[in-house]
């Protein structure tokens, strides 16, 4: 079956890009990269960002730059996507994988302090706390920032999914010492492959830039003294970041739109959406809901599916995964597997959710 209510589609728009490219003709190409972070720097108020090749480059680099090495541990969601834990391998460290608290979908500091406590009465300080913002909703970050300065554990956020996010006038991603975002096809503000770091930290920013650049020495022929990587962003990627990025609020009230009439049109039926706290602004780059647990999730997914319509389960918890079978994980009720039973992620189609949804409530 053909998709015909594609799940979160950014289309491109060759007009807008070549504006974009005509106004930097003759120059380097550089140009449009340091002008993207520019941009960047002054929708999050973050001090410096530099534009990569994709988030999981950003998480990589991230986690380098505040310290992680071999066997070091790090305290992350286990309810997200495998790109955000990967990185911590390839470090050679180690996942400690925390639950969720069942209103935001997000790391409990609950957990997180326990988790923390219990490492260091075993002889391992935890390196770094990892926290993901799931689906555009803010982690509990006053919270979790209370815990990093009290044990003294630097935070990285995964912003991925919520750019735009915020808690009162603070822009997720700008709490911890690094934050990440994507810029992946799906995404709120794509440039069809990309990612970017935010840090308030000049040293660091340098740090992630050098390596980005694959180590290179600041000399007329080329030296390296140290391991390097091919993570920087490409100047086209940089041009389609431009063109959109002064439609990116435009681009968050529809998504938030969307999300608050899937809300009133499913929420009779029992369905149960991530709660925004007073205080918390989601960009809601997916309505993500859940159902009652009578419902059979796969098979609703399959017949969504034929209807052309793409859903998406959420996130099948890092700690189930054979890839992290041996980590320690902390949880109190088993939430992260609770909602992977019982949820769905709807489709952004702005102005198609009333029929989407009489699909939806036609299977129930």
């Amino acid at each position: 079956m053909a998709i015909k209510v594609p799940l979160s589609y950014i289309p491109i728009d060759p007009a807008a890009i070549k504006q974009v490219l005509d106004q930097y003709n003759g120059v380097s190409h550089d140009l449009l990269i340091s002008d993207f972070e520019t941009r960047l720097c002054e929708f999050t108020n973050a001090k410096y960002v530099v534009a990569l090749n994709s988030g999981t480059a950003a998480i990589h680099l991230g986690l380098k730059a505040v310290g992680v090495k071999e066997n070091d541990e790090v305290l992350v969601s286990t309810f997200t996507y495998v790109a955000t834990v990967n990185p911590i391998l390839y470090l050679g460290a180690r996942p400690v994988f925390i639950d969720v608290e069942e209103n935001s979908w997000n790391m409990d500091p609950e957990l997180l302090e326990i988790a923390i406590k219990e490492r260091i009465s075993k002889g391992v300080k935890p390196k770094v706390i990892l926290v993901v913002h799931n689906y555009g909703m803010p982690a509990m970050m006053e919270e979790i920032m209370t815990i990093s300065n009290r044990y003294e554990i630097p935070v990285v956020e995964d912003a991925a999914e919520a750019l735009g996010s915020k808690i009162g006038s603070k822009f997720v991603g700008t709490f911890g010492k690094i934050g990440i975002l994507s810029f992946n096809n799906n995404k709120i503000l794509t440039t069809y492959g990309g990612g970017a770091i935010l840090t308030d930290d000049n040293t660091l920013a340098r740090k992630i830039l050098f390596w980005a650049g694959q180590s290179r020495e600041s000399k007329q022929f080329y030296e390296h003294k140290e391991l390097g990587y091919n993570y920087r962003m490409g100047p086209l990627n940089a041009a389609v970041g431009l063109s959109k990025i002064a439609h990116l609020e435009n681009e968050i009230r529809e998504r938030r739109e969307s999300f608050e009439r899937y809300r009133q049109l499913l929420g009779k039926y029992g369905f149960e959406f991530q709660v925004e706290k007073p205080g918390f602004f989601s960009n809601r780059w997916l309505a993500s809901a859940s159902l009652s647990s009578l419902t059979n999730i796969p098979t609703l997914v399959e017949r969504l599916d034929r209807q052309g319509i793409e859903t998406r389960r959420v996130w099948n918890p890092m700690h189930r995964q054979p890839l992290f079978d041996r980590c320690a994980f902390f949880t109190k009720n088993h939430i992260s597997e609770h909602l992977f039973s019982k949820s769905i992620c709807l489709p952004f189609h702005s102005g198609s959710e009333a029929a989407i949804a009489a699909e939806i409530c036609k299977m129930l």
